[in-house]
């Protein structure tokens, strides 16, 4: 390609990125208040109001970025707008390491709309997850790492070091990127020589000081936090079911087909003769989170998003194989013309359709539509069982809707109860104290009273409200067993429950009942 139409290549993939990052950023903003807070995202929000250096299953980082950006309100806009800056600047950070690594704004553009082509991104890049804040500071220590190496610059590793530690102070999972740059480190015959050098010793010194004060944290809460997280890793024994699961969630949340260029462009990568610096990078700070997790499935539970922070060199690494297949004069450039298409258009259509369900009812079409086919079914083959009716338990998107109101008529029932300022309100489940919690009154005490251990069991002083009422929330089905469970822990019960149904577009959404117990004992033991 001749020089001036080189440049104007690069300045027309320059334009288009910038367009594609200003359009998506727009339109997110426009989306991110149309839909109430997820489980996890009322969980952290309830973080930021009780700042602490830890928590139960996470770092400070969310909690911290849920704190800055509520200040003028904790609306739903405010509360996302974090998530969707943090995602802004980490696409920025990919654009400058794409062209640090390969010197094309090509790569930029087409990595980061491989990005946008993903299913469960689509939620990543906008939900106040650990995941926002990880993803900004996972992609400045790569930029940051790959510059120290190349020039060697004290103030690149020091930056290097204060980068990784905030990664740290996100998601412990970024210990994975210091194991990843190991092996980068080991097997680069160009760059192997920094492990004798002081500057990336200095640099791991300095994140850990950064992340000092959570581990003093968790000194003091008994090692709560990294036991919790080594146990997530840990099974009892081989489970194929659980391998296969970790295999079908990543396929399910990135696309299956983009899913599948990324293990292709792995091994494209790996197999060729002599390796550049940039392909063994991209390779080093992506294949090995998936392979590490996947593999984890054999013992453990895995879930998808576990594997995000791959995706940002992980698109890179797609991308540098696809662009150099697609211009290959031999036959296959064919064959990866198709496939790539294809997973455009798959990832494309799979990431649409999650949309779609936060506003129309597909979930429940869906379901009726296989409900209709299997009573056919059973009508030529009765041994064919037929789907029960559609409960609003199957759509996981009525998750995301009619807090605010479950809240307000949960108020309204505690505002009638003989003691209001000494009644509580708790669930069986963390995330509905969590999604409740977070629209109650500010004096109302929210709990989740379970057998696990979770978040609730360090902000709830048990013995602090011996003698206090309290509200059940539950979920309608099994809610008298479930309520029952409680009544060892209060000296008394109202079995006559009272009935919370949330509407969503003329449809039952939420289905909740709420139980009364008066003279709590103090203890959890007793369930």
């Amino acid at each position: 390609m001749p020089p001036d139409n080189q440049k104007e290549t690069q300045t027309a993939y320059r334009t288009l990125f910038w367009c594609l990052l200003i359009g998506f950023t727009i339109l997110r903003l426009f989306l991110i208040n149309k839909f109430g807070l997820g489980v996890d995202e009322s969980h952290y929000l309830l973080y930021s109001r009780k700042l602490a250096w830890g928590y139960f299953d996470h770092p400070p980082m969310v909690a911290f970025l849920a704190a800055l950006t509520t200040l003028p309100g904790d609306s739903v806009f405010f509360v996302r707008l974090g998530p969707v800056i943090c995602t802004a600047f980490s696409l920025i950070l990919l654009r400058y390491l794409a062209i640090a690594l390969y010197r094309d704004e090509r790569m930029a553009f087409w990595a980061a709309l491989t990005l946008h082509l993903m299913p469960y991104q689509q939620v990543l890049m906008v939900g106040l997850l650990p995941d926002a804040t990880l993803n900004l500071f996972w992609c400045g220590t790569l930029l940051s790492v790959w510059h120290a190496i190349k020039t060697g610059r004290w103030s690149l590793w020091i930056l290097t070091g204060l980068l990784f530690g905030g990664a740290l102070l996100s998601k412990y999972h970024a210990v994975l990127l210091a194991l990843c740059l190991l092996g980068y480190f080991i097997t680069s015959s160009e760059h192997r020589y920094w492990l004798g050098k002081i500057q990336p010793w200095a640099a791991v010194m300095i994140s850990l000081a950064v992340f000092v004060p959570n581990i003093i944290w968790n000194a003091r809460h008994e090692w709560i936090s990294y036991a919790y997280q080594l146990g997530q890793g840990s099974g009892e024994g081989l489970s194929w079911g659980d391998f296969l699961a970790a295999i079908g969630g990543q396929l399910a949340a990135w696309s299956p087909l983009i899913f599948g260029l990324l293990i292709a462009a792995g091994v494209v990568l790996a197999r060729q003769k002599k390796m550049s610096g940039s392909d063994r990078f991209v390779i080093w700070t992506s294949i090995p989170i998936f392979a590490l997790f996947c593999l984890a499935g054999l013992t453990t539970k895995i879930l998808p998003h576990w594997t995000t922070a791959g995706w940002w060199t992980g698109s890179i690494a797609v991308v540098a194989v696809v662009l150099k297949k697609i211009a290959s004069p031999n036959p296959s450039a064919r064959r990866w013309r198709r496939w790539t298409a294809a997973a455009a258009v798959t990832g494309f259509f799979m990431s649409a359709l999650l949309y779609l369900a936060l506003f129309l009812p597909v979930a429940e079409t869906a379901y009726n539509k296989a409900r209709d086919f299997s009573i056919k079914l059973n009508q030529k083959f009765p041994a064919v069982k037929t789907l029960k009716p559609f409960e609003p338990r199957n759509d996981i998107s009525n998750e995301l809707f009619g807090w605010p109101e479950i809240a307000k008529k949960v108020e309204a029932i505690r505002s009638r109860m003989p003691r209001p300022e000494k009644t509580f309100v708790f669930s069986h489940r963390f995330f509905m104290a969590s999604q409740i919690g977070v629209y109650l009154q500010p004096d109302t005490v929210a709990a989740s009273l379970h057998r696990k251990f979770d978040q609730y069991h360090l902000w709830f002083a048990a013995p602090k409200h011996t003698g206090w009422d309290a509200l059940l929330v539950v979920d309608r089905r099994r809610h008298i067993k479930r309520a029952q469970r409680y009544r060892p822990l209060f000296d008394k019960m109202d079995p006559q429950p009272a009935s919370i149904q949330i509407l969503r577009n003329g449809r039952l959404a939420q289905d909740l009942m709420v139980y009364t117990y008066y003279g709590f004992r103090g203890r959890f033991e007793a369930y």
